[in-house]
């Protein structure tokens, strides 16, 4: 789970009546270092590996699949074609296509720009009477509106800047459509339910897309090492939680009835789906539902109910743990 310290806060008595550079100023170190250039390889706010032109989805740990790019008419579009195995070893293959235009709108509405906090700043000073609590309530909201928040986690610690999974879920599943079409198709081809569908999804997550951190920055703008869900697609990779985030999304089209929880361990991040669990599936309840977990972050393959020992030990604690409930 990505989240990024802020200490930000002089006392209030201390920035009555600051200016909005001050604001901005504020705000900025709220947020860590805002360069981008300097959290790339290349300056250019972009991956320094990353090829437009054709992206290796996986290593040699996981099966083939490939990502690659062309145009089809005036849209420019995403070919995805991704060859993975069920939990049982049986080879599939999986092709769809997504627009890049769904792939930025998801990064523009995601994250935090400095030139943003910057007019914000400007936009609360010039509306006259733009204390710091007041500018704390715009703040507030703007990290709301690009799905992020800021968790207090004691008197005497400074907040953390976190990404708000089940939001980024909700607004990208309709830009995941392609994929979960894809996996039903596949599964009415092979003759099998929606629930071999949701299986297919979980194997394609794990092992189709490579586990790697994704940047910190992107396109300009702090992303905390979390890609959206069509980013996560076009880019080929992510790790826990990102892959969680694109799991739960194509889950949702799969089946729109299908509880979600998101799973917060200290330095992870997974999800449960709401069904009774079999003999031998881990689970966890909440709210008086049963859910039973599933590890999408990969390369491992591991089938629901199935969970890595660093979770099972972090959940026989409990210590640390926060339930995230999907829409």
């Amino acid at each position: 789970m990505n989240t990024s310290t802020a200490t930000p806060y002089t006392p209030r008595s201390q920035r009555r009546g600051l200016r909005a550079a001050r604001y901005a100023a504020s705000v900025a170190l709220a947020l860590g270092s805002l360069l981008p250039a300097a959290a790339t390889a290349n300056g250019s706010g972009q991956n320094a590996d990353q090829d437009d032109s054709l992206i290796a989805a996986t290593r040699s740990r996981t099966p083939q699949a490939t990502l690659y790019r062309m145009a089809r008419g005036d849209r420019d579009q995403i070919r995805v074609s991704a060859a993975f195995s069920t939990f049982a070893g049986e080879p599939l293959q999986i092709d769809f296509s997504l627009d890049t235009d769904d792939s930025a709108a998801s990064i523009r509405e995601f994250g935090v720009s400095p030139d943003e906090l910057e007019a914000l700043a400007q936009s609360c000073i010039a509306a006259g009477d733009c204390d710091q609590s007041r500018f704390d309530v715009h703040l507030t909201h703007y990290y709301r509106s690009h799905a992020m928040g800021l968790r207090y986690t004691g008197a005497n610690q400074a907040p953390r800047l976190y990404v708000d999974v089940p939001q980024v879920v909700q607004r990208n599943q309709l830009r995941v459509q392609p994929v979960a079409h894809a996996l039903r198709a596949l599964a009415a081809r092979h003759g099998r339910d929606r629930q071999w569908a949701a299986d297919a999804a979980l194997a394609l997550v794990q092992t189709g897309l490579d586990y790697r951190k994704p940047s910190m920055w992107e396109d300009g703008r702090k992303i905390l090492g979390f890609y959206p869900p069509p980013v996560a697609l076009e880019r080929g990779y992510g790790d826990c939680d990102t892959k969680s985030a694109l799991l739960a999304a194509i889950l949702k089209n799969i089946d729109p009835s299908l509880r979600i929880i998101g799973v917060h361990i200290p330095g992870h991040y997974l999800l449960g789906v709401a069904r009774t669990p079999r003999a031998d599936e881990a689970f966890i309840e909440h709210e008086g539902r049963t859910y039973v977990l599933i590890e999408p972050s990969g390369p491992a393959k591991l089938r629901p109910g199935r969970v890595a020992r660093k979770t099972e030990v972090a959940l026989n604690r409990m210590e640390g743990v926060r339930i995230d409930p999907m829409f």
